[in-house]
């Protein structure tokens, strides 16, 4: 499929907004200073726990950002599948990680269940897409790195929904604010990536894959053919 110049321009904005949104929200514990982590925290460990889910997250977006790019699976192979290594790296422990902040949140079930929702689903995504790439099943795996990527970037959207609703909602509760925004950061973005799944047509040419028939089954229609 040819790449266009909208989608590679739509692309390099919003790898850009991705990249300096993920920096600017990693930035505040680089210190590791427990003072300026944003939620509240139990403690040390609480906060220990929440620093490699940042970084780790942190990792799965700037490495996930790249496998977008045209012409990289194809001029470099190497280079696509290290970077995929590298994601799944930090997806598969960042979702854990997910899971057990989200339920040490303070903020209650409003904030812990759509968290947990997301890390749940993320890590879903990852398993099947690191599994349909080992299986060579390439098809497969675009779409679900498509859906993975829209919960990866939940990171980004959930950030900036949250400006959107405390600038629409100034008056309202930070914590029904926080809650939207983190239901709305990875509903619709699975919402967009499977629009965009169907509308590229990813999907449409996986049942002719699956109902080739192999070289054994074309031998055994030949020889009942022939008695």
């Amino acid at each position: 499929m040819k790449t266009s110049w909208g989608y590679v321009a739509w692309l390099a904005v919003s790898g850009v907004v991705c990249v300096a949104t993920t920096i600017f929200a990693a930035s505040a514990y680089v210190t590791l200073d427990m003072g300026m982590a944003r939620p509240d925290l139990h403690g040390p460990v609480h906060y220990g726990l929440l620093v490699a889910h940042i970084f780790t997250g942190t990792v799965a977006i700037l490495a996930g950002v790249s496998q977008f790019w045209p012409g990289l699976r194809a001029q470099h192979p190497r280079v696509h599948r290290v970077l995929g290594r590298v994601y799944f790296g930090g997806v598969l422990p960042s979702s854990l990680l997910g899971v057990v902040c989200a339920q040490l949140s303070l903020n209650g079930l409003a904030a812990s269940a759509p968290l947990t929702v997301l890390s749940a689903l993320w890590f879903v995504s990852a398993v099947y897409g690191l599994r349909t790439a080992r299986q060579r099943k390439f098809g497969e795996h675009r779409i679900w790195m498509i859906r993975g990527f829209a919960l990866t970037s939940a990171a980004v959207t959930g950030r900036l929904w949250g400006l959107l609703l405390g600038g629409l909602l100034p008056d309202e509760k930070g914590i029904v604010v926080f809650a939207t925004a983190n239901w709305l950061s990875f509903v619709v973005n699975l919402l967009v990536a499977e629009w965009w799944i169907q509308s590229r047509g990813y999907a449409r040419t996986l049942p002719s894959a699956a109902l080739r028939p192999s070289i054994s089954s074309r031998s055994a229609q030949s020889s009942a053919s022939v008695a």
